[in-house]
């Protein structure tokens, strides 16, 4: 009987050993598993450690690469406002095509280019009432006196159209007591040509006329050309002084 009782203590005795021995072998292996575990978490936290630091230290760049975006956005904000600038360069666009418009009708108009071999078509077909005399007097029915005259006087009709006898630009168009309605026009340099005794007149001051083209109409006389009758009072300027137009009209012919 005591040896059945010693065999069973010896029996739960080495269970008990067993057991502490299996739990001692898992312990260990239970601490072996922890401690890589243990070491990762430190290295882990290391490792975050110094990702804080370097995001701590590397903060100025990452807020100069914001600095920098918010410029390219401001930028781009810039380029937006300057949008309108596109208009303005098509509308200097358009000033261009007008100006290169104004040079094209510039272009087309009559050259202004008088010179001693130029010749004038006559602004009337009529006959010489007056000639031109400068040097000496000549007679003036009407006034009945010799004294110089300045231009030619040309008989015409009233109504008769009077055409420019050579390009020109309208300089001045004045009320003259002796010559009545009077247009004085830049023929070229330092040329000027002015005709007299006009109404109805087709041009306007600053105008640049073709040779041909019609200035007006013949006028009643005024009271110093009465007894001479209806006529083109006709003259030529060279630098200020007064020249024979007979000189440059052209030859007629019958």
């Amino acid at each position: 009987m005591m040896r059945k009782e010693n065999m069973w203590k010896a029996v739960v005795a080495g269970a008990l050993v067993i057991t502490m021995a299996a739990t001692g072998i898992t312990l260990y292996n239970t601490g072996e598993q922890e401690e890589p575990d243990t070491e990762l978490q430190e290295k882990s936290q290391l490792v975050e450690g110094e990702t804080d630091e370097e995001l701590k230290d590397g903060e100025p760049f990452e807020s100069q690469d914001v600095s920098n975006n918010t410029a390219i956005a401001e930028g781009y904000e810039e380029k937006t406002d300057e949008e309108p600038l596109k208009t303005t360069e098509v509308t200097s666009d358009e000033e261009e095509y007008v100006d290169d418009s104004t040079g094209t009708s510039s272009a087309v108009l009559p050259a202004l280019n008088f010179t001693e071999d130029s010749v004038m078509v006559w602004p009337v077909s009529g006959e010489v009432l007056i000639d031109y005399s400068m040097e000496t007097t000549t007679y003036f029915s009407t006034l009945d006196q010799y004294k110089c005259n300045n231009g030619i006087v040309l008989g015409a009709e009233v109504g008769t159209a009077v055409q420019a006898a050579v390009n020109g630009k309208i300089l001045s168009i004045v009320d003259n007591e002796e010559t009545g309605l009077t247009v004085t026009m830049d023929i070229g340099n330092g040329y000027q040509a002015i005709y007299g005794q006009l109404k109805e007149l087709k041009v306007k001051a600053g105008e640049t006329i073709a040779q041909g083209e019609i200035l007006g109409y013949v006028e009643n006389p005024t009271k110093y050309f009465v007894k001479e009758g209806s006529n083109l009072y006709f003259a030529v300027k060279k630098d200020g002084e007064y020249i024979d137009p007979m000189i440059y009209l052209e030859t007629v012919t019958e």
